[in-house]
């Protein structure tokens, strides 16, 4: 396995943990991170997550989580002392849950 794969494993662990344990903001919805990509520099780490809800309540998580990347990566800091540098986070919402949810009820629609 790549180094970039085991960071990016890594990231993805401690950024769910921290997002569960130490991040206090109600306005960060019920989510999952999907996937963490790191940038070959280790400069930037693109986190992937998923959320059920309304519209409303997707765009508060978005604004909430994007408030709270300097704290989740000062968090990371802590958590990780043996790496020189934690990448900058960049919380992207995923749909393709969301678009699987929707494809399968087209689908059964189909066969009514």
């Amino acid at each position: 396995m790549s180094r970039l794969l085991k960071v990016a494993s890594l990231l993805k662990k401690e950024i769910a943990s921290i997002l569960l344990t130490r991040v206090n903001n109600n306005k960060i919805g019920f989510i999952t991170i999907t996937e963490v990509t790191v940038a070959k520099d280790f400069s930037t780490a693109k986190v992937s997550y998923s959320q059920l809800g309304s519209e409303k309540e997707i765009q508060e998580t978005k604004k909430a989580l994007s408030s709270a990347s300097k704290f989740i990566h000062f968090e990371l800091c802590k958590a990780i002392k043996y790496m020189k540098t934690i990448p900058r986070l960049i919380f992207m919402y995923d749909d393709r849950i969301e678009r699987g949810v929707q494809m399968v009820n087209k689908m059964k629609g189909l066969i009514k």
